[in-house]
């Protein structure tokens, strides 16, 4: 009886997996893979997507695991991994398996020899969807790609999802694992949905990002559970397309108590723009010395039209960190330019179990003001405990921007230097521990407004 009941079960489940794929449905069996884990399947995975591409059909992964090399995607299919299927990235650092190719952009672009390798790989593609309820493990803990001593080496080592200049974009209720690198970066994109991933990328190397987007327009990310050595999730910009119309809800963010990286991050390359921005309901914790949630224009980015609400960050060494700075680089044909910070909106934090005694910081430099930003009901209890407040903070000075470069202040909720108005409205701060220094600490500010 129990056996018949499992036959029933699993009959069912394939049955209930195989109704959710559009056809013409291309087993992956039928082309032939193997699925045992071993047998490289590489060939035949993709001439089972090359035989599906345009016709708007599933490729069907299920009942194995399939061990394979770099992936090209094609426009109008769908790839399913169901729940009884693992994809395996190989571990081997053969150009073979993992080709070496350089990112083509329609815009000068000042991050092409970024993400030269990776599993899955969309360019110039539309029409994609990519899910099921299975896994793809990037096997990231070979011994070629550990051997990371500094920074610099995003380009050697393969990510899990690349797609450039593709429209139409989803991957869905998947469970990434341990990438060599970032786990999945999408550049100059439109039309791109990240819903419903579970993400680990382990913490044995740097720059394994959790989700990058790179100047790309008309995004949604929502119901991620993110695990990652670096940045959680990171907005960037190398080129003038910018990033835009963008809506992150309902993710958490597990930065691991690692040094570097932050949870929630727009900036470090910022060329572009970032416009209408909504973020809600965001879980941010284990940023160790770093920040919950980080805000940069260092390139020349226009950023406007930010709003955060309804997030809780825990255990991280800063709540915000806001920066305008000039790092003067650019791209072909753009001389270097200061961008601009403006109208952004907290509302609805919550933040406790900080690590550090410095507060968040907004600021700008000389003659060029960070404009506008509004904090509503936020309520913060910072670890306080600091004895003096005769701190210098400096000015920014170039180097690579982290809310926790600039150290202790004399503050311990803001220091907020070289900005027009900021206003606080019902809103909460407390020390966990006695500290001498005053709450806010303010240099060259337009306004600040203080209301219950």
């Amino acid at each position: 009886m129990t056996k018949l009941v499992t036959i029933y079960l699993a009959l069912f489940m394939y049955t209930n997996a195989f109704a959710q794929l559009s056809e013409p449905v291309f087993d992956v069996f039928s082309f032939g893979a193997v699925g045992d884990g071993k047998k490289i399947d590489m060939e035949a995975l993709q001439k089972a997507i090359d035989a599906c591409a345009g016709t708007g059909g599933t490729v069907y992964l299920h009942n194995g695991t399939f061990l394979t090399g770099q992936l090209k995607l094609a426009s109008n299919i769908t790839i399913f991994i169901d729940s009884t299927a693992t994809l395996l990235g190989i571990q081997n650092n053969s150009q073979k398996y993992y080709p070496s190719q350089l990112i083509e952009t329609r815009y000068p672009n000042r991050m092409l020899d970024d993400c030269q390798r990776r599993l899955i790989y969309g360019k110039n593609v539309s029409n994609v969807h990519i899910k099921g309820s299975g896994t793809i493990d990037g096997q990231g803990d070979f011994e070629p790609w550990l051997n990371t001593k500094e920074l610099g080496t995003e380009k050697d080592r393969p990510g899990i999802f690349a797609f450039v200049a593709s429209t139409n974009i989803s991957v869905s209720n998947l469970t990434l694992l341990d990438p060599a690198c970032w786990t999945q970066v999408y550049i100059e994109c439109d039309s791109v949905t990240i819903s419903t991933l579970t993400i680990n990328s382990g913490t044995l190397t740097p720059n394994r990002d959790g989700i990058d987007i790179v100047d790309c327009h008309n995004v949604l990310i929502e119901n991620c559970n993110i695990k990652s050595e670096d940045d959680g999730i990171c907005f960037k910009s190398g080129s003038e397309f910018g990033c835009k119309n963008v809506v992150v809800r309902n993710c958490t963010i597990d930065k691991l108590n690692v040094r570097a990286g932050n949870c929630f991050k727009l900036g470090t390359d910022g060329l572009g723009s970032f416009l209408n921005f909504d973020v809600s309901g965001l879980t941010l914790k284990n940023a160790f010395q770093n920040t919950g949630i980080v805000i940069e224009s260092m390139d020349g980015a226009i950023i406007d039209n930010l709003c955060f609400s309804d997030c809780t960050i825990e255990n991280c060494g800063q709540a915000f960190f806001i920066l305008l700075a000039d790092r003067k680089r650019t791209v072909p044909g753009r001389k270097p330019r200061i961008g601009a910070i403006s109208n952004i909106q907290f509302k609805n934090i919550k933040g406790k179990a900080f690590t550090q005694q410095y507060p968040s910081i907004i600021t700008g430099i000389k003659g060029h003001n960070v404009q506008n930003i509004s904090f509503e009901n936020v309520q913060l209890t910072l670890k306080g405990g600091e004895k003096s407040n005769n701190q210098t903070v400096m000015e920014y000075d170039g180097k690579y921007p982290e809310g926790s470069y600039f150290g202790n202040t004399p503050a311990w909720a803001f220091f907020i230097r070289h900005t027009d108005m900021v206003s606080f409205k019902n809103c909460t701060f407390e020390t966990k521990n006695n500290d001498v220094r005053n709450w806010l600490v303010s240099e060259n500010v337009g306004k600040i407004l203080v209301t219950e």
